[in-house]
């Protein structure tokens, strides 16, 4: 009796502490995860890099970027952000073998029925330049390489992290920059000037003129940092993939370089691999957020004398 007395009770006491062992595991798993959301503004400068060549003074390059930004906060390592960023991009540097045109030096002249089109004055350098307004929307999924919980001030309250998401880009022209012309000169009757054409796409929009509608891949790595226990900081550098070739008016540049023997115009667009025939666009940005609702994920049990304790 004394055995199956003291057997009895190791089996009891061993299936109390299996049971607070598993109802800590279980509180574990629900507090863990302290989902949190949080509101931001981003600002930041941009960058872009694609066809134009010899691109000497890079800091007259850089444009700025603003935005807002939410993010839903899954645990301490896992988060999911969305942004909405508006800003412009442009470039100055040299684009070989073709005739350029400023979008200031045109005339408009009219046809034989009447119809006006414009002439272009050619530019007697390369120089080539372009100047573009970006909007792109983004989601990231985020990875903090330290735990990391917003509205800790001591041990949790930085981490170096890495993003990578989807988004989709839309760049707007506005009519500025260089425009390309066709290769044959065209004699107005204005004394000593030879004027050009400028090279139209199927929509009979210049060179400068096409908006781009593309996709993208942000490929994002920060730093986040606690101000308080409801205001936090980040400064990220973010590169984008983008799937378009237009970003500097310059949609299939190889075509404008290598002419139809038989008309003797720019080809027709190519069918460019989107691997490799695209422009990029990076960015560094500052970003203040707050804490909008967190979960407190406190989980409550009784130890073996009935005393509530708290997880």
């Amino acid at each position: 009796m004394n055995l199956k007395k003291a057997l009895s009770f190791h089996i009891s006491h061993c299936m109390k502490k299996l049971l607070i062992t598993l109802s800590l595991f279980l509180c574990f798993l629900s507090a863990r995860p302290q989902k949190s959301a949080d509101l931001g503004l981003r600002l930041g400068a941009a960058l872009y890099w694609g066809d134009i060549e010899n691109r000497t003074d890079i800091k007259q390059d850089i444009t700025g970027l603003y935005g807002i930004m939410g993010r839903w906060n899954f645990n301490k390592r896992i988060a999911i952000r969305g942004q909405l960023i508006n800003g412009s991009l442009k470039a100055t540097g040299t684009f070989d073998g073709v005739n350029l045109a400023e979008p200031t030096s045109h005339i408009t002249l009219n046809d034989v029925n009447n119809i006006p089109y414009e002439l272009y004055l050619k530019k007697p350098d390369n120089s080539y330049n372009f100047f573009r307004l970006v909007q792109s929307f983004e989601s990231l999924l985020e990875f903090n390489f330290r735990n990391y919980q917003m509205g800790s001030t001591k041990k949790e309250n930085f981490t170096p992290y890495l993003g990578i998401g989807l988004g989709v880009f839309y760049s707007r022209s506005p009519r500025r920059g260089t425009v390309i012309l066709v290769p044959q000169v065209e004699y107005s009757f204005l004394p000593t000037k030879a004027m050009y054409r400028p090279v139209l796409d199927g929509n009979m929009n210049k060179t400068n003129d096409a908006d781009a509608l593309s996709p993208t891949i942000p490929i994002a790595f920060g730093l986040k940092y606690n101000l308080s226990k409801r205001v936090g900081t980040c400064i990220e550098l973010c590169i984008r993939k983008t799937f378009t070739d237009n970003i500097d008016n310059l949609k299939d540049p190889e075509r404008f370089q290598n002419l139809d023997p038989i008309s003797g115009s720019p080809y027709k667009e190519f069918t460019p691999s989107v691997f490799t025939n695209n422009d990029w666009y990076a960015s560094l940005q500052i970003s203040v957020y707050w804490q909008l609702w967190a979960d407190k994920g406190v989980c409550v049990f009784q130890d073996k004398s009935g005393i509530k304790k708290t997880f």
